[in-house]
């Protein structure tokens, strides 16, 4: 603002003297000169001198600009508290932490910027930290936003933490108050908090500070409880068409000893494909409940997202779906198909092109249609055969020459093959590869094997599903053996011919009659599956093969007739493999329907049957081409529990050894907001530690080294304790361990192994808000409840503003360069006028 004033040197008194004294002065010079002459008396120099004059008379009356410039302004501030805990994910159609953004959003559009508080952000959960920008949690503000902040390309923050630690934050925030504390505190919560009444005590302090704290209540009151899924432990790798177990953790309130039900939907990599699978019915109960569900594998990369079914009245449904990915494992698999049946090459006319084939044909052609199968054929010949029966103490010819070589392969199907075909090194092989090293075994039905084939003694029949008898023949080459498949084994992934339960149905009533059958198997009670039955056949009486084996089975037996059924097709487990027996041969005549006659879609059914067996019985089989190992004793731990590790290593001929040295380095599969440095695993007693931390717990990234096993276990392994509760997260937290072998300073091979540790963390074992307390705390700091955005604007602009004292300047107007260049330039007029008219 600009004005004028007057502040003349002279006193009135003395300016009025002297305007006399001139006045005075004048009249003399008048007196005694005389008037002036008549050319001085021209208008034109009398107007002129006059404004001489006059501009002469205003500077000794000094005229001065006055400049008054309003004080600065100070707004004052305004601090905004936003809850990040898990429980501000809860909501049904918008979550609570999504209504907090939108309430800020509103409000900021019509606070006034320039009288308005100015807004300071921080959240809280677990720690309290400083909200940079807006746009860290999703938020687009007026007074914030720039156009760094629209174009970030980061991520916002969500509302993960595992807890909601008010009362700290409140401590830590008045560390954060400016030169005067601030006009106020907004916080934005749902008030499931810990330590409730030790906030309400600590609120009388910022009533002494005068600072109000005003609460915007967040979440539905009303409502009869919340089902959530808190976590899914699934393998992070499967094998194509293979069974995976998914196990869903679900925690519930408010609904005990109701019906729901829990699905899964999977669908591929592009979101296509999708498959829904038969709901699993639950009766919920208060806290943590586990639901397993099961699928098969496709080709690509699963996408899982499971379903609990909502409730009619629940408060939040948002948490009622969890999703996760699984990948698909396709390196080859690679079966080594041993086949001992003395059926001729015969020759084969095929798309007009002759071909041979020979009694492994079938089963090789049924595999290899498969991109991801390798079968690899070693047909025993008469003389190897004749040999084996004998004594065979070097082995067949053509198998694996060394462990390591057998190891790279993945299941082994052994056919009409006897147990003498195999020295005992090679049983030996076979044991560990199948028992430790996850590999698959199958034995089918012909003379030479089972009892026909001295596997009775063998460690292979202790492998086997079903028992093998001491008899020196079972095999019955008359028996009609018919496969009955009992319908509670259709879904069993062997049997997956068809997606559409109708077809898989009529594919399962047409199987074809075998020809031939080894009697007397019995499946082992408690540890093994019967896929399918036939009726039970009898040993002959009158055993015998032709050609160079009659002298074998000179001796006859006598017949072991029975009555009822037996298992045709059993399955189960041994160590970390499976096996497989089928009591019937599958060569060629013995099968010759099978392979050619099963229902309408005769090659089809017979193919994906192979293909079948063999990805069920290779599923853990990769890990027997690694030379290290991990394994822990449970799939998934809570806080404060005791998890053991256990590795093996194995040197370049597949030998298990203690001679390297195991590393092992934990850390986590992705970061939380603000993630501690410290993982949720105490470090291990009378262990070094070489990185030279003191805490208690682990850091991330930290390495320790894993013992030899005691006693009479073998490998390596290390009991670690969890600490009582999780960090960070939400009600779950995944760890994966990072496991290397070193063998002096050179690294002989690594791997990783994903752990789940499970929490129920005390903020959500309620999901309803608490609203009374943040009542509460608002009434003990003079704040309000604040509902709306338009009572949130209102208080953000009533906050005091602080207005300094107004700058005032002043200039004197003769001191302005226009107006003595304007009074030398009228002067100077004057004297030419003057001297034109010979005056001068």
């Amino acid at each position: 603002m600009t004005s004028f004033e007057l502040l003349p040197q002279l006193t009135s008194i003395q300016a009025f003297g002297i305007a006399a004294a001139i006045a005075i002065g004048w009249l003399i010079i008048r007196a005694m000169a005389g008037r002036a002459v008549r050319v001085a008396r021209r208008r034109s120099l009398i107007v002129l001198r006059a404004a001489i004059f006059l501009m002469l008379a205003l500077l000794f009356l000094n005229p001065v600009k006055v400049t008054t410039t309003p004080g600065s302004t100070r707004r004052s501030e305004m601090l905004y508290l936003l809850d990040s805990s898990a429980s501000m994910q809860m909501g049904s159609g918008q979550t609570r932490w999504e209504s907090a953004l939108e309430l800020i959003e509103k409000s900021d559009r019509t606070i006034d910027q320039v009288t308005g508080s100015d807004v300071r952000m921080f959240r809280f959960g677990r720690r309290l930290s400083a909200i940079e920008n807006a746009q860290q949690v999703g938020l687009k503000l007026n007074a914030t936003s720039t156009k760094e902040d629209t174009e970030s390309s980061e991520e916002p923050i969500q509302p993960v933490d595992a807890d909601s630690r008010l009362l700290d934050a409140l401590r830590r925030i008045s560390s954060r108050f400016g030169r005067r504390p601030p006009a106020g505190i907004v916080l934005f919560t749902d008030g499931r908090v810990r330590d409730p009444d030790d906030v309400l005590k600590l609120a009388r302090s910022f009533r002494d500070l005068e600072v109000p704290i005003h609460v915007a209540p967040l979440g539905n009151l009303n409502g009869g409880g919340d089902v959530a899924i808190v976590g899914a432990v699934a393998p992070r790798r499967v094998r194509k068409f293979s069974e995976v177990e998914v196990n869903v953790f679900l925690r519930s309130y408010g609904y005990d000893g109701v019906a729901s039900s829990v699905r899964l939907v999977t669908s591929n990599e592009s979101g296509g494909n999708e498959r829904q699978l038969p709901s699993v019915p639950i009766t919920l109960r208060s806290g943590f409940q586990t639901v397993t569900l099961k699928f098969r594998s496709e080709l690509e990369t699963q996408q899982l997202k499971i379903e609990v079914a909502p409730q009619a009245n629940e408060i939040a449904t948002n948490n009622n779906a969890f999703e996760t990915d699984i990948a698909v494992d396709r390196t080859k698999i690679r079966v080594l198909y041993v086949e001992g049946s003395r059926q001729s090459l015969r020759a084969v006319q095929k798309d007009g092109v002759m071909q041979v084939q020979g009694p492994y044909s079938d089963l090789q052609n049924a595999l290899s249609q498969d991109p991801d199968i390798e079968c690899v054929v070693l047909q025993i010949r008469d003389g190897e055969m004749a040999r084996a029966m004998a004594s065979n103490v070097t082995g067949t010819s053509g198998f694996p020459e060394t462990q390591a070589e057998l190891l790279a392969f993945d299941a082994i199907f052994l056919s009409s093959v006897p147990a003498g075909a195999f020295s005992q090194q090679q049983l030996g092989w076979i044991d560990t590869w199948i028992g430790k090293r996850g590999g698959g075994l199958m034995m089918v039905g012909g003379e030479y094997s089972f009892a026909s084939g001295g596997w009775g003694e063998t460690s292979v029949a202790g492998m086997l599903p079903v028992m093998v008898s001491n008899n020196d023949s079972d095999w019955n080459p008359a028996a009609q053996a018919l496969p009955k498949l009992p319908a509670e084994q259709l879904s069993h992934p062997v049997w997956h011919l068809a997606d559409d339960m109708a077809v898989l149905t009529s594919a399962a009533k047409a199987i074809p009659k075998f020809q031939g059958a080894n009697a007397g198997l019995k499946a082992k009670p408690g540890i093994s599956t019967t896929l399918a039955t036939c009726d039970n056949v009898a040993v002959p009486s009158n055993a015998s093969t032709n050609g160079l084996l009659d002298r074998v089975f000179a001796s006859a037996r006598p017949a072991a007739t029975a009555s009822g059924t037996m298992p045709l097709l059993t399955v189960g487990r041994y160590g970390r493999g499976r096996t497989a027996a089928m009591s019937v041969a599958i060569t060629r005549p013995w099968a010759s329907e099978f392979a050619t006659a099963w229902g309408e879609q005769a090659e089809d059914n017979y193919g994906q049957f192979w293909r079948n067996v063999v990805y069920w019985l290779t599923e853990a089989s990769s890990i027997g081409r690694r030379r290290l190992t991990i394994t822990t004793d449970k799939r998934f731990y809570q806080p404060g529990e005791k998890m053991k590790l256990v590795a093996h290593a194995f040197d370049e001929r597949a030998n298990e050894t203690q001679d390297y040295k195991i590393v092992a380095m934990v850390e986590p599969q992705q970061f939380s907001n603000d993630e501690s440095d410290e993982a949720p695993i105490l470090w291990p007693d009378n262990v070094a530690r070489e990185s030279g931390e003191e805490t208690a717990q682990m850091i991330w990234g930290e390495e320790f080294t894993l013992r030899d096993a005691t006693g009479d276990e073998t490998g390596f392994e290390m009991e670690l304790d969890l600490a009582d509760q999780l960090d960070a997260g939400s009600a779950s937290q995944a760890i994966r361990f990072e496991i290397t072998a070193y063998q002096d300073y050179s690294q002989v091979d690594s791997t990783s192994l994903d752990v789940q540790v499970l929490h129920d963390p005390y903020e959500q074992q309620n999901p309803f808000p608490d609203h009374d307390v943040l009542k509460r705390l608002a009434e003990e700091t003079g704040g309000e409840v604040v509902a709306t955005a338009d009572r949130l604007k209102e208080i953000n602009d009533a906050a005091p503003v602080e207005v300094g004292e107004p700058r005032v300047s002043r200039q004197p107007v003769w001191s302005q360069s226009w107006l003595l260049i304007a009074l030398l330039l009228a002067l100077t007029i004057e004297w030419l006028m003057r001297r034109h008219h010979g005056l001068a």
